[in-house]
């Protein structure tokens, strides 16, 4: 309840009072001692009962005590979507609705924030004279707002330029609208509106039809269609843009109709509150813990009251409540978890006697689990080297082995499309394994196929792999070409898949060709800066160009080497001679992650670990003791990554995990 004057708040005491003394004598006359059964909160938020109403001064930001005993959330349930209601210390509280936390209520639910979705916009918060918002809400943005005038880019001058479109003396406006340039050339007022020249004529700062001057020009008289976004009555009917019968059918209309979807960032209903911040968002589940303090789990209430995702029996802690007990004994043949271990049918140990059930050989080619283990056909590792699963190679198990230059040919008609490019490869695929045995220039194209086709490559893993490149259309007449100039020794996997599933033609298959090119140990070219031959050492850096051309004694008169190590990273000389000098050399600064770190014998970013990453190198030789060279991922020295708490791998080099064996981080599993 709230009051709206003292004298108000005064006549509401002495009745509570007078209340009290009749809840007395009844007390008396019935032999109790608990003369008071509700609690009267003082004006200043002190309790001078036990147990009743509350008073709520219904501050902006703040909330209210809704007194009576509670032992659970909804107990304190008043029913109002602006206030979000919770159980503290035995009794209810009722706080007023802060979608953004800010200390300043919704303005949906009667408060001042102008905006409920940024804690940093709300009336007293500083205005940030650069940013192009209202940061304070006083409807003032950036140079506008009196508090930033004399900050940087907002210094005002001494007089409005006329002409530049900027509001130069900080009046709020700008050129012919600000009264210092009524008598400039070109700035001179007429003493009458011209109601269709775009121009405010008079000066009054309204142009044409909303000059009220204009009201009744025939310029702007009444037009038989309304313009659903302009701000105006054109029909004159009183009802203007999408409130105007006219623009029902107008698409910048038509959203205001939609439901709010909650949690995608999108202003769905076109009201201009986003997500969770628009009244209707309230009580469902993606919205069910703005403005409140997570709760414990109550598991049939239908909300979230953790805030940890997940409502009711979905939430692992409503594991052994009562009301989540619908597990039953497994039924073997509805495609059913009737015991709720996530096991179905044949699949589910209970079932291992079950008549539908029995262990059976798995048939290659007739669309059944025929041994029921979860796999049907081909990809089932029954099938591997079944002719048939063999001849399609469509998926890991039956990739076909490629370790020279050749064309390939299949058809995926009907293949099971079991993976995708991050270009496309929505259909069915061939699948092949490249064995590079030597560092290689490799190019992969499938001209010649008889639909558009997607071309992918994967490294370390046929299925968790790192993708290295994906093509659709660069062989031309809808072929893939993927051009490697240099691929390092191991295994890669090509994917020839179909670009997409059409919903009325169907997905892209049929006959295939993958033309493979493979070039094993390239020539280095001394002058182009790419590690041509594999080596990891590029240009003059490498051995092979030592004494050709430009590399010749480049190092002031000296023959070039690699600049591997924190001796060659702080001698000051540029000595694979590619125009960068010590930590200017990426080879000296080889951590995309760790950018403060040097290879130069130091902790320079300080986190414990000298030269992080830093040092470019080849093998383990060019690292110093106890360190490694990590020749899967990055080609920099550092630790072993099984020597640090956590996982290290994703900041040397993303996509790649701790090898226990090889103790670096590697691509696929």
């Amino acid at each position: 309840m709230k009051l709206a004057s003292r004298a108000a708040f005064a006549s509401w005491l002495v009745w509570t009072a007078a209340l009290a003394l009749v809840a007395s004598f009844s007390a008396l006359a019935c032999g109790r001692s608990d003369l008071t059964d509700y609690d009267i909160v003082g004006a200043d938020g002190g309790l001078l009962g036990d147990g009743g109403p509350t008073l709520d001064g219904g501050d902006d930001g703040g909330g209210g005590d809704g007194g009576g005993p509670c032992t659970t959330a909804e107990e304190c349930d008043d029913r109002d979507k602006c206030t979000g209601d919770f159980c503290s210390d035995g009794r209810c509280v009722h706080e007023t609705k802060d979608s953004d936390n800010d200390g300043t209520g919704d303005v949906a639910c009667g408060g001042s924030d102008c905006n409920d979705t940024d804690p940093n916009v709300h009336p007293g918060a500083p205005e940030t004279c650069t940013n192009k918002r209202d940061d304070n809400c006083d409807g003032l943005v950036d140079c506008a707002d009196p508090t930033c005038k004399g900050q940087p880019g907002c210094a005002c001058g001494p007089s409005e330029l006329c002409g530049n479109g900027a509001d130069d003396d900080c009046n709020g406006k700008t050129d012919c609208a600000d009264p210092a340039c009524a008598k400039q050339p070109g700035c001179v007022c007429g003493p009458k509106e011209i109601c269709n020249d775009g121009v405010d004529d008079d000066c009054n700062g309204e142009v044409d039809c909303n000059d009220p001057a204009c009201a009744a020009d025939v310029a702007c008289a009444c037009r038989a269609k309304e313009d659903c976004a302009n701000g105006i009555d054109d029909d004159c009917n009183g009802l203007f843009d999408c409130n105007d019968p006219s623009c029902k059918s107008d698409s910048g209309c038509q959203c205001r109709t939609k439901r709010e979807t909650c949690s995608n960032g999108q202003d769905d209903n076109c009201n201009g509150l986003i997500d969770c911040a628009d009244p209707s968002c309230q009580g469902s589940n993606a919205c069910a813990c703005t403005g409140r303090t997570p709760q414990p789990e109550q598991c049939a209430n239908g909300i979230d009251d953790d805030c940890n995702g997940k409502a009711d029996c979905a939430d692992p802690v409503c594991a052994t409540s009562p009301s989540c007990k619908k597990c039953v004994l497994e039924v073997c043949n509805d495609g059913v978890d009737n015991d709720c271990n996530d096991l179905v049918d044949c699949a589910d140990p209970a079932c291992r006697f079950a008549p539908n059930c029995k262990p059976a050989v798995e048939i290659c080619d007739n669309g059944l689990d025929d041994d029921h283990n979860g796999f049907t056909d081909c990809d089932d590792p029954a099938c591997k080297k079944n002719p048939l699963c063999v001849k399609k190679h469509e998926n890991c198990l039956t990739a076909q082995p490629i370790s020279a230059s050749g064309t390939f040919t299949g058809d995926t008609t009907g293949a099971v499309g079991h993976f995708a490019g991050s270009c496309g490869g929505a259909a069915g695929e061939a699948v092949f394994e490249l064995d590079i045995a030597a560092p290689s220039h490799v190019v992969l194209d499938t001209r010649g196929t008889q639909f558009d086709s997607a071309l992918y490559v994967r490294t370390g893993s046929c299925q968790a792999g790192r993708e290295l490149a994906c093509d659709d259309d660069s062989g031309g007449a809808h072929a893939a070409l993927l051009d490697f100039r240099i691929l390092y020794p191991g295994k890669y996997f090509a994917f020839v898949d179909g670009f997409t599933i059409d919903p009325r033609r169907g997905p892209d298959e049929g006959p295939y060709v993958l033309n493979v090119s493979i070039t094993p140990n390239p020539t280095e070219i001394c002058d182009n800066g790419f590690d041509d031959d594999g080596d990891h050492l590029v240009d003059c850096a490498d051995s092979d160009c030592t004494s050709v051309g430009a590399c010749l004694n480049c190092d002031n008169g000296q023959p070039p080497s690699p600049e591997l190590g924190a001796g060659k990273c702080t001698d000051g000389r540029d000595n694979d001679c590619d125009g960068k000098v010590d930590c200017a050399d990426n080879d000296c600064h080889a951590s995309d992650f760790y950018v403060t770190e040097c290879c130069d014998g130091k902790d320079d970013n300080g986190n414990g670990i000298v030269d992080d990453f830093s040092c470019r190198c080849v093998s383990n030789a060019d690292c110093p003791g106890g360190q490694r060279c990590y020749v899967d991922t990055a080609f920099a020295c550092g630790p072993p990554c099984t020597n640090f708490v956590g996982d290290v791998c994703p900041f040397v080099a993303a996509g790649s995990t701790c090898s226990l064996t090889t103790r670096q981080c590697e691509y696929g599993p």
